[in-house]
Formats: structure tokens, C-alpha cells, sequence
């Protein structure tokens, strides 16, 4: 397995083809936590419906060959959003007071995490989006905190805290940056 060998593919509408594949996807990163209510495959769809008719929505699905092996997706969210009513504090002014770019998802299969995969698919995603700021939700808990980890070592930074409506979902944090990349 070599990361050298991904191709990065962009989709901008939700076709059945691409909703199975995100949900397949979904169900393979996710594996371990299927039997929890807020990771079931049908409520990780129920969402992926509801982004995608969002303005803004648009998916990165990472290929070794034809096997998709990783996804991200994100779409735009403007002040007011439900996105930032949610959080126990307002967020910096810099973030809501024009559109920002909400990564939703990101996601990669067991044998290809680690290599670098999940920064490729978010870059890819950031390329073309024209919001000033990127935001992100993670459970810090998440990886043992690995996972807001690698968000921070890609410049992100904590901006608020949510407790979702869903007694199920954990709480998150949410984090963002200037949309660009930094490097």
C-alpha cells in the first residue's frame, strides 16, 4: 500500500452511485462503532442527504485502483447557519460573519490511515473553495485525541465546543482556519 498511488477523484452531486459508495465507505471506516445509534450506517446517510442538499456540497473519494478507500465531503455554511447557532459560545467573528466552508466528513480505511491520505483529500477539497475560513467537528476524545491531534497539525485551531441534539453523539469541538492552505 502506497499513498503515492491514490488518485483523488471530485464529485458535486449526490447520484445513487456516489451516495452508495460514500455509504459503503461510511460502513468500512466506521466499523467498530456501527452498533452505537449516532454511527449507523442509515443515520450517517440521513445526513449525507441533508449536506448534500446543501449549498456548497461537494465530496473527495480517495482510489488505490478502483477500490475507494478514503472520502471527505464538506459544503458551505453562511452566518446564522445551524452550524454556529449550536455552539455553547459564539465563535470568533472572523469565522460567521461571511461563508465558511464546513468539512463534514473525513474518512479513511484502516489499511491506508497513516499515510497521509486524509491531508491529500482535505487539500483537494480546500483547492477550489472560495470561503475565507474552513471549520471542522471533532470528537476530541476521537483516536485517544489523535484525530484533533492532526486537525491542529494541519493549522487548525479550537474555536468552540457543541453538545449535540442527539443524546447519542458525543460532544465535539469544533476548529477552523483560514481556508487556504498554509503551508
Amino acid at each position: 500500500m502506497n499513498a503515492d498511488t491514490i488518485a483523488l477523484r471530485r464529485v458535486t452531486e449526490l447520484n445513487g452511485a456516489t451516495r452508495q459508495a460514500l455509504a459503503d465507505l461510511y460502513a468500512n471506516v466506521r466499523a467498530d462503532l456501527l452498533h452505537l445509534p449516532n454511527y449507523k450506517v442509515s443515520t450517517f446517510t440521513e445526513r449525507l442527504d441533508r449536506h448534500a442538499a446543501e449549498p456548497g456540497w461537494e465530496s473527495v473519494i480517495a482510489y488505490a485502483g478502483d477500490d475507494p478507500v478514503g472520502y471527505a465531503y464538506a459544503n458551505t455554511v453562511e452566518p446564522g447557519n445551524r452550524w454556529w447557532a449550536r455552539l455553547e459560545s459564539p465563535a470568533p467573528e472572523e469565522y460567521t460573519s461571511g461563508p465558511a466552508v464546513a468539512i463534514k466528513e473525513i474518512g479513511i480505511v484502516k489499511p491506508w490511515r497513516g499515510q497521509g491520505i486524509a491531508r491529500q483529500m482535505h487539500d483537494h477539497l480546500m483547492q477550489a473553495r472560495p470561503e475565507l475560513y474552513a471549520t471542522l467537528f471533532v470528537n476530541s476524545k476521537a483516536g485517544d485525541g489523535k484525530v484533533q491531534a492532526l486537525y491542529a497539525g494541519w493549522g487548525y485551531v479550537v474555536i468552540g465546543e457543541q453538545q449535540p441534539l442527539s443524546p447519542d453523539a458525543p460532544r465535539l469541538t469544533c476548529m477552523g482556519r483560514r481556508a487556504a492552505n498554509p503551508s
